[in-house]
Formats: C-alpha cells, structure tokens, sequence
C-alpha cells in the first residue's frame, strides 16, 4: 500500500545521489577513507574521542557485547520494550537478558528498579533511549561504577539527543548507533559504535573486521565478525551528518505543532514529552491511549485514511524465541500497558504544514 503519510521518509536528496556517484567512480567502494572521515567527524558530533563504523545497529550491539567480555553464563540487564534488535545480540553472545519494567512517562527502562536485579552474574547494562529520549543516566552509572558493570548505550532512535548538557551516546563505556533508513540520520543500512576508551576501540576495530590484527593482514588473535560499512554507505552519512541539525529542528517543530492542537482528549493518555534534564530528538510520534480498544479503533482509522502506524516496537520477552525460554511479558505492567495501548506516526523532518494538519484532523475525527 502506499501511504499518504508513511511512518518514515528518508531526508535524500541530490547531495547525497551526487556523493555516491563519486565514490562509485573512484573504484574504492568498501570500507576506505570516507568511512574514516565519517567516523571522525560522527564521534566528534557524540562528544565522543573514537568512533567505529559498522553495517548496522544490530552489528554494533554485537560487537560492543562482545568487546566487553558478555559471554555464556552472563547477565544483561536491559528493557523489555524496544526493537527486538537491543536484546537479541545477548542472546547470541550465549548470555542472558534481565529485563526491567519501564518509566510510565518516558517508556525507558526505570533505573530506580536496577539495582535489586544485580547479582554476581551480571556483566552490563544496556540501556535503550527509546523515541529519541535519554534514560536517566547519572544514577545508572552510580551504579554501574559501585558494581563493576559496563554500561552500553543503545542510542538508535537518539542521534543528537541531549542528557543535562551531554549527547546521549557519550556517557557509557560503549554506545551504539543505527542508520538505518528510519534513524535521525541514515546510510540505509549501517551502524556506528562510540567510545572514549582507545583500547576498546581498538579491540572494536578488530572485531568489526573478523578479528585480525591491525598490523598483520590475515593474523586473528581474537574471534570476530564481518561487520564493516562500505565507503557508499559513508558517503551518504557525511552529507547526512552535514544536515543533522536542521532535521532535529524540524523533528521538534513537528512535536509542539502537533501537541499544541492534541493536549486535552481523554482518550489520549500521553503524547511525547522531554523531562528537564533531556534535549529530545522526537524520534517518532507517539500516541499512548486510555486503553487497548481506544487504540486499535484509532489505528485502524487512521490506516483507512493512509496514515501508517507502528506499534510500540516489541514486548521482547513475549517474543517466540523468548517465550521458548521461559520468559514472559505478563510481570512488565508498564510495558505491557504501553505496548497494548500505544502506537506511532511519521515525524519526518519532511513533513509538511499540510501533512501535519492532515495528521491532526485524521486522529480528531478518529477520536469522535
């Protein structure tokens, strides 16, 4: 189906056509100096000192698991509500998934709940800034700092987000990034890893690049992966990079045009927000109504009117490889009742005044 208003629109244009074209004709396509200069100037904008290119979030996630010594037998604590992508790399690193409920407000993972789920297996901390806002970071990395723990940042959907004056992405040990053709900024696919630790970045170089040696060609001193970005994803992420604080001007725009004409229904409970210590980047719109019926008349209505909606990602312990191993979504009340009642729209930085009152007047006459 083609929508009238699809849940995301990648920002291309003929700099980016152009940008491709070049790295095409200069017969270097792979991984080489435009995925050196991406890096470069990504970690410089996460007030990070390195950063390590790779071919997704996922792969990032993997890789940052791996670099930080998660392996069988480990616990990762982390949030049952997000894209399956955030917990699945735990999995495959043999560790498990500890998952806490999340925030009624922000729909993060609720830091004050960590600390009675730490146990002498526990290894890390993923924490996931969903929808574009920053987890409460400073009481988590008391704690991380008092028990040992690595804390890696899953900031996908919070490229350019702010936490008390900080990019959320610059306060973990490690942080991982998408660009995928939904994200902030994209390459299509792709992903990057950010850190200020010049050993982990070089173990991350290594791993991305299954495991060899930087001096040795074909030498592997550790177990590693085929997860490098090529020079044409790069080069779109440059002049991507270039735009990035236009698109979150726009992205913000579209919120308080939006939460301006839909504060105030009874059906709707909550709408996208920023706490004081956050700088939000609004990575999508969301809509959480009073109860499950409410939500699906409303998502249904507003497909008939070619709005495309997406659910609150996963309850990820509901999923069937989880459930297979004992997990379920029934103890996570919070997430459960967001997952259930909530839903979300396009905030493209593209979004014109038109689509936007188009929008508003669709979820009015959805609510009647």
């Amino acid at each position: 189906m083609k929508w009238q208003i699809p849940v995301a629109k990648p920002d291309i244009g003929n700099d980016e056509i152009e940008a491709v074209t070049e790295v095409l004709k200069s017969g270097w396509i792979t991984q080489g100096e435009n995925v050196l200069k991406f890096e470069n100037k990504f970690s410089k904008f996460c007030m990070a000192k390195y950063g390590i290119a790779t071919s997704s979030g996922t792969s990032a996630l993997h890789a940052a698991l791996a670099v930080c010594g998660v392996s069988k037998g480990d616990n990762v604590i982390t949030t049952p509500l997000s894209c399956i992508a955030s917990s699945n790399p735990i999995l495959l690193q043999g560790a498990l998934p500890i998952f806490i409920d999340t925030d009624k407000r922000t729909f993060n993972i609720d830091v004050d709940l960590i600390k009675s789920k730490i146990t002498n297996k526990t290894k890390a901390i993923l924490v996931v800034h969903l929808f574009g806002h920053p987890v409460d970071m400073d009481p988590l990395m008391e704690l991380a700092e008092k028990y040992d723990l690595k804390v890696i940042e899953d900031a996908a959907q919070a490229m350019g987000a702010m936490y008390k004056g900080k990019r959320a992405g610059s306060i973990g040990h490690i942080s991982c990034f998408s660009l995928y053709a939904n994200k902030i900024i994209t390459t299509g696919e792709g992903g990057m890893i950010v850190t200020k630790d010049s050993d982990l970045d070089k173990e991350l170089r290594s791993i991305r690049n299954l495991g060899e040696d930087d001096k040795l060609n074909f030498c592997y001193p550790r177990l590693g992966y085929n997860y490098k970005m090529t020079d044409l994803q790069a080069s779109i992420g440059l002049i991507q990079l270039s735009k990035i604080d236009r698109l979150i001007v726009k992205r913000r725009k579209n919120i308080i045009e939006l939460n301006n004409e839909l504060e105030g229904y009874a059906e709707i409970e909550s709408l996208p927000l920023e706490l004081d210590y956050a700088h939000n980047v609004y990575f999508s719109y969301y809509i959480q109504m009073r109860d499950p019926k409410l939500r699906n008349k409303m998502v249904q209505f507003l497909g008939k009117s070619g709005i495309e909606t997406r659910p609150f990602f996963c309850l990820i312990p509901d999923q069937q490889p989880y459930r297979r191993m004992g997990y379920t979504a029934t103890r996570f009340k919070n997430s459960l009742k967001s997952f259930e009642n909530g839903f979300y729209i396009s905030n493209s930085p593209s979004l014109t005044h038109e689509d936007k009152s188009y929008i508003i007047n669709s979820i009015k006459k959805g609510l009647r």
